[in-house]
């Protein structure tokens, strides 16, 4: 095999797991050919390899695709190399018993949250999953990332960053989503209210380490026919104590 057609194959399977990452639900193969631009063939092909590495998932029950075991796997070694380790599955079971509200937490690769750990006692179908992706400007996780950014990497986002409207009520425009930031910082917590999906509310609190950098952070989620955004909001004071807690590991001293 030439190395043309090597690196055309990497290529093709960057792109097709990129877009399974990235979207909401689970794909056909006709739809991932349409969203790639990919013939039918060669489509198959890239899928036929992405499964055989377990990089790709297939569901038989509706002939859809998602992200596979291997990638999650990947993002929760990055991760554990970030010694986030520090933050156990039991931090999350404590915080969705405590609150009744679903919990996950998530990281920052690049211009978007990856979610690498969740306790989800009120699923709602398009909800992204452990190693799904989320914009930043619409999640109350991605909005804490934003606000602890620096102006320089703030301002390399805002030059690439599509700022998509998802709903009514998602900010798409820069000094909307500037304006909001400090009251993030001042509060100590972000919220999302139906920018994402217009059934679900969110808010989503930072870990920080030793020096001061947020490492990650942890939200607290509910759809609305669960729940509202006001009991959501008077679950704030539960998810700060948790994420001081967490930081503290780190060597983050709390006041």
């Amino acid at each position: 095999m030439s190395r043309e057609v090597q690196s055309s194959i990497v290529q093709k399977s960057v792109t097709v797991i990129n877009l399974l990452a990235n979207h909401k639900g689970r794909l056909s193969q006709t739809e991932i050919a349409q969203a790639t631009g990919f013939n039918k063939s060669s489509t198959h092909r890239i899928l036929s390899i992405l499964m055989g590495q377990e990089l790709v998932e297939y569901d038989e029950r509706d002939r859809t695709y998602s992200t596979g075991p291997l990638l999650i796997s990947w993002a929760r070694a990055a991760w554990e190399k970030m010694d986030l380790s520090l933050v156990k599955d039991q931090d999350l079971r404590d915080l969705a018993t405590e609150t009744g509200m679903n919990v996950a937490l998530g990281v920052r690769i690049e211009h978007t949250v990856t979610f690498i750990r969740t306790n989800i006692p009120h699923p709602y179908r398009l909800a992204v999953k452990e190693g799904g992706q989320s914009e930043l400007h619409n999640t109350a996780v991605g909005k804490v990332f934003l606000a602890h950014m620096t102006k320089e990497e703030r301002d390399a986002y805002f030059k690439v960053a599509e700022l998509e409207k998802f709903t009514e009520t998602t900010l798409t425009k820069r000094r909307d989503i500037e304006a909001v930031l400090e009251d993030i910082r001042s509060k100590g917590f972000a919220v999302s209210d139906r920018e994402e999906f217009y059934q679900v509310v969110g808010i989503a609190a930072p870990i920080f380490d030793h020096d001061g950098r947020i490492l990650a952070a942890i939200s607290l989620w509910i759809p609305l026919r669960v729940s509202s955004l006001d009991d959501l909001l008077a679950c704030a004071p539960i998810l700060l104590n948790k994420t001081n807690e967490v930081s503290a590991r780190f060597g983050q001293l709390t006041g």
